[in-house]
């Protein structure tokens, strides 16, 4: 770089952020209809209504993110309290639309923002104005700047492991060449301090920046000086605000353990367990301000506790499977270590007038957490339940009890012991009365990066549960194979999501396995279109009795048309089969529809249309579902 040019500013900060003050709403409003709240109140007698003209000549992602920023464009359509607070939104709009423009690498624009005008930041605090103002802000966001010199001082080195750790300085932009932007900057100061903290430095900060813009070059220069501090490992851990938990299992079960090297990833998982507990409203894990002498980071967790009995209701409702209710009752924390207690009713299937073909299930469940290790929960379920698709009706009493492990953030391992008695009527196969003992278990991984709305990563499980059947005296067992996989198209907006899943029983006859074991395809969470359990093989008086084996798949196109609202093409595909693995030389059936979503912060709200494409006789033409979150 020639040493002749000239240092034109010296920018020792990068604007970081705005905060907005918000104020509380007096009431509601929908398209224009005001709902509940009473009348808008009158605008002060002062109050100033404006216009605002905005000229630019920056491209057209540029001007939406300008005009984004603009509190006097964002608020034009309603009266200025008066003259003082249209000059202090005026004047924060100056500061708004240069830190739009640093974020873009533009250091050399000029911004004039003028009432009536006159320059905002030269009218006096005090001065009056009409009725009407007329406002006009000016933007010439001059070129993008390039990032010339790039050094780093105390750069942490390579980091060991397979665990995700934040990307370098380069892979976000701080780099030679590239466009200036003011986020590349203070992204890499939160990877280089993020890094170093992944490495155990737990104090590790920026020490200093520097940017240096050359307007004659349209160039920056930047020189950061990370301070790592000192390693560390983990020291002792105590909690505080707890009412009724026992604040020692607490920091038990947060799985800290003093004298392991510090890391972020730990800290992670330990908020993931408090937040399993499901007593607390309000969690937090707080580093020491400094590391001790003897090279300890303590640890501090500090807690807030919901109340311990909870009761919830839930509807659902499918123009196939009709309606549905439940309701539960729970106590969280029976005896301070957060074991729950919960009683659940459900009843489903109401699509005729005949409670003798509704769907019941009443469960008693207790959840012990912690059990040998932190990451080991203990639970038991006792149930009653009534199953009565078209196909058969299955009553049945049982219990089941086990271990359910976590191996690191992703993989969880179940283990269970279960007994059922079972009776089956209303079909010609697997009815009568049935006792059946049987060892499920699952593994299960999620790669996904969010569970109710996935837009990257995959997940796959496997279920595997070995039977005996006192009736028949048969030793069998029935495997499950799932996974789905999610790829996003460029941004989040567009997703294409997949899955697939397929299932065998081998070890028993057809005729001597319970209908409600048997495989059916169909319904919401299958074969969208088709009625619940409403595909597979059939009798030869054209009754489906249900298979040995099963295959189904989806493929979605998940598009965000805007913030709020989404469209889901989707299809889906599958059959169930009498032999024990599937037989894709008979047909599949195909389910095609649009699925609307909602999006709200709980997850999407999802409203699904399908159309059996190959229905049967007696099938309905189209099908509704409503439920929240996506469909896999």
């Amino acid at each position: 770089m020639a040493l002749a040019r000239t240092k034109w500013a010296v920018v020792p900060a990068i604007c970081l952020g705005l905060a907005a003050a918000t104020t509380p709403a007096l009431g509601f409003e929908l398209f224009g209809v005001r709902l509940f709240g009473g009348e808008k109140e009158p605008p002060p007698p002062d109050a100033v209504t404006y216009d605002v003209t905005f000229d630019t000549e920056a491209d057209r992602s540029l001007t939406r993110r300008l005009v984004a920023a603009s509190r006097l464009e964002e608020n034009k359509g309603d009266p200025s309290p008066g003259a003082a607070a249209l000059l202090a939104t005026a004047r924060g709009d100056y500061q708004r639309l240069l830190a739009v423009l640093y974020a873009d690498g533009r250091y050399g624009g000029t911004i004039s923002i003028t009432v009536d005008g006159r320059e905002a930041a030269d009218i006096p605090i005090d001065a009056t104005f009409g009725d009407e103002a007329e406002v006009e802000i000016s933007v010439n966001p001059g070129p993008v700047y390039l990032f010339d010199n790039v050094s780093i001082l105390n750069r942490p080195g390579p980091i060991a492991g397979e665990r995700k750790v934040p990307k370098t300085p380069e892979e976000l932009g701080l780099r030679s060449g590239a466009p200036a932007r003011s986020g590349a900057v203070i992204a890499a100061e939160g990877a280089l301090v993020g890094r170093w903290r992944e490495k155990g430095h737990p104090k590790a900060r920026i020490a200093e920046r520097t940017a240096t813009a050359y307007h004659d070059d349209d160039e920056m220069d930047v020189a950061i000086t990370v301070d790592p501090g000192r390693s560390a490992v983990f020291g002792g851990t105590t909690v505080t605000g707890t009412e009724d938990m026992d604040p020692a299992f607490v920091a038990w079960y947060a799985g800290i353990k003093p004298g392991e090297p510090f890391t972020p990833e730990q800290l992670e998982r330990a908020r993931d367990q408090l937040r399993r507990l499901e007593v607390f409203q309000a969690q937090r894990i707080v580093e020491a301000d400094a590391i001790t002498s003897d090279g300890t980071l303590p640890i501090e967790i500090q807690v807030a506790e919901s109340k311990r009995r909870v009761f919830g209701v839930g509807a659902k409702y499918s123009t196939l499977d009709g309606a549905g209710l439940e309701g539960y009752w729970r106590h969280r924390n029976l005896f301070g270590r957060a074991e729950k207690l919960q009683v659940e009713g459900r009843v489903g299937g109401i699509n005729s007038p005949d409670p003798d073909e509704y769907n019941y299930r009443l469960a008693v469940n207790f959840l012990k957490p912690g059990v040998f290790t932190p990451y080991t929960d203990f639970s038991t379920t006792v149930f009653a339940e009534q199953i009565a698709p078209d196909t058969y009706r299955s009553k049945s009493v049982g219990a089941r009890a086990g271990f359910s492990h976590r191996i690191g953030k992703r993989w969880t391992v179940d283990g269970f012991a279960k007994v059922e008695a079972i009776t089956i009527d209303r079909t010609t196969v697997g009815d009568g009365d049935f006792l059946m003992f049987s060892l499920p278990t699952a593994v299960n991984y999620d790669g996904s990066n969010d569970r109710l709305n996935p837009t990257k990563g995959f997940r796959a499980g496997v279920k595997f549960e070995p039977f005996y059947e006192a009736r028949f005296s048969n030793v069998a067992a029935v495997t499950e194979v799932q996974g789905s996989v999610y790829q996003r198209l460029g941004t989040d907006r567009v997703v294409l999501a997949a899955r697939g899943s397929l299932g065998s029983i081998a070890g028993a006859p057809l005729q001597e396995i319970p209908a409600s074991r048997l495989f059916f395809a169909g319904g919401g969470g299958s074969i969208r279109g088709y009625p619940y359990r409403g595909v597979g093989p059939r009798n030869s008086n054209g009754e489906i009795i249900g298979g040995r084996s099963y295959f189904t798949g989806s493929v979605e196109a998940r598009v965000q048309v805007t913030d709020s609202i989404g469209l889901v093409p989707f299809l889906d595909f599958g059959n169930a089969y009498r032999n024990e693995l599937p037989d894709f030389s008979e047909p599949l059936k195909y389910g095609a529809g649009l699925g609307l979503r909602y999006f709200t912060g709980l997850g999407p709200l999802r409203f699904d249309v399908a159309f059996p494409l190959q229905p049967f006789d007696g099938d309905p033409n189209v099908a509704f579902y409503i439920g929240l979150g996506q469909a896999f």
